[in-house]
């Protein structure tokens, strides 16, 4: 190999070639010295890479932060922030409202007791008792009793009961005035209601204060919106019924 080598050099140089293209291997000793270096370098390589094969998979990172808020302002103010940004914001009720619950506490104390209401009234009843003196043991009775009434049988066809009229509870002349339309089944005796009225008697708003029975529909908020109210405020108010 090197002996080609040389004389590859020797045809160069005879060939009149300017630069030397083949120079002839000075030293063997370098040559095997320089293969041993590349050796030991390669098997060091070798053994400190290491490669894994079939490992398991790495999971992506997940990381938050997390902030704490001590109970006071902030907390508050971020609470309500959460809760209107989400899904069902919070809306208070009109029942709750301070305001609303006074109206109905003033109205109600200055409500009277309901004009039909039934006084019962005893009618005297005379007895003629004998004396004393004039009694023996084969009476039965010392004295003499009115005969009981006959009870009278129920009718086949009983009348109709009259249409419900709003009964007004305030005092101070107010009078209500019924629309010419038949009440509804639903607007049934005994129930209340909170009125609300304008400058010319008009029924501007209506709230349940009581009912016997659950309504299932409007019908009976829309009657009363129908009754004019009389005698009451210039700038209007609030009247029960």
């Amino acid at each position: 190999m090197f002996g080609l080598r040389t004389k590859r050099t020797i045809r160069d140089r005879q060939s009149g070639l300017v630069f030397q293209w083949r120079l002839p291997v000075s030293s063997h000793f370098s040559f095997l010295a320089a293969i041993g270096v590349v050796a030991l370098i390669s098997a060091g390589l070798a053994a400190a890479v290491r490669v894994r094969v079939g490992g398991p998979p790495r999971l992506p990172e997940r990381r938050g932060s997390l902030i704490l808020v001590p109970q006071g302002d902030e907390w508050q103010a971020l609470q309500i922030m959460a809760m209107e940004a989400g899904p069902m914001p919070r809306r208070e009720s009109p029942a709750n409202d301070p305001s609303v619950l006074a109206v109905i506490a003033d109205e109600m104390a200055a409500a009277s007791a309901p004009g039909y209401s039934y006084q019962p009234r005893l009618r005297p009843v005379t007895v003629k008792v004998p004396p004393i003196e004039q009694t023996s043991d084969s009476k039965s009775s010392p004295g003499v009793l009115p005969p009981l009434p006959k009870l009278q049988e129920p009718s086949q066809n009983p009348p109709l009961p009259d249409p419900s009229r709003p009964l007004v509870l305030a005092k101070g002349g107010l009078k209500a005035t019924a629309p010419d339309v038949l009440a509804p089944a639903s607007l049934a005796r005994g129930n209340r209601y909170l009125l609300a009225y304008d400058a010319d008697g008009r029924v501007t708003r209506v709230t349940t204060l009581y009912a016997a029975e659950p309504a299932t529909d409007d019908s009976a908020e829309l009657w009363l919106r129908q009754v004019i109210l009389e005698g009451g405020s210039k700038d209007g108010g609030w009247t029960a019924v």
